[in-house]
């Protein structure tokens, strides 16, 4: 009986041996797996913080090139308002008789007698005008001469400059100047005077006066020299050209 049960036992223990190698196939299988599924979630994790800045360095790119882009549309259209101004000379004279004035009466006769002032004024000018016509600006000078013939005379002549404080083409279609204030604002007629003291009236020997009469110039637009000359009533007259110079 023993050497039956021998030689049963044998065999079994020879049959057991393959399951027991499966099993520890299985098992290295399922280490394996695990260590596959670990190692990619720790590639994934890993590639994330790659991606994200990747993301972070192509919007911080496209920022940069969106800034440069405006840049240059902003210095390309100070280019063009630049070149769209319009530029303009001009000259004036103008006679105007204004200045130390003054009259005396004589009791015995009524005789009356005056003096007067004429003023002389002439120079040159120039502006620009902004592109629609919106609005200019400008600079001239001048030369004034005063006259005064009389029973009190004399004369002055002076050198003076002004600003064009503005020009727009917006008034019924016209190039309307305004000329400012010249400097100096005010001139003097050293005086000297004939004959009695009294029952003189006088208006003193100080003035204001126009840097261009009149002080605001309207004329066509054109693109050759305009030229526009006035006789008034009173002895005024005047005379301006303005030239259009691009």
């Amino acid at each position: 009986m023993l050497l039956q049960a021998a030689a049963s036992g044998g065999p079994l223990r020879t049959r057991q041996r393959p399951a027991i190698a499966t099993l520890v196939i299985v098992i290295a299988v399922v280490i394996v797996l695990t260590g596959a599924i670990a190692a990619g979630f720790y590639l994934v994790n890993a590639k994330a913080p790659a991606t994200s800045s990747s993301v972070s360095s192509t919007r911080t790119s496209s920022s940069s090139s969106s800034h440069s882009t405006a840049t240059t549309a902003i210095s390309t259209s100070s280019t063009t308002a630049v070149s769209g101004l319009k530029t303009y000379s001009g000259t004036f004279q103008f006679i105007n008789p204004l200045g130390p004035s003054g009259e005396r009466t004589f009791s015995n006769n009524d005789t009356v007698q005056t003096y007067g002032s004429v003023q002389n004024g002439s120079g040159s000018f120039t502006f620009s005008l902004t592109s629609g016509g919106l609005t200019g600006s400008g600079s001239g000078h001048g030369i004034l001469t005063v006259t005064t013939t009389g029973f009190c005379s004399g004369q002055t002549s002076f050198p003076y400059t002004f600003n064009i404080t503005d020009a727009t083409t917006l008034l019924g279609g016209n190039l309307t100047v305004f000329i400012g204030n010249p400097i100096p604002a005010n001139f003097t007629v050293p005086l000297t005077c004939t004959g009695p003291t009294t029952g003189v009236f006088a208006t003193g020997n100080t003035d204001p006066y126009l840097a261009i009469y009149p002080n605001e110039l309207t004329l066509a637009i054109s693109v050759a020299p305009v030229t526009i000359s006035e006789n008034l009533s009173g002895g005024i007259s005047y005379t301006y050209t303005v030239t259009p110079t691009n």
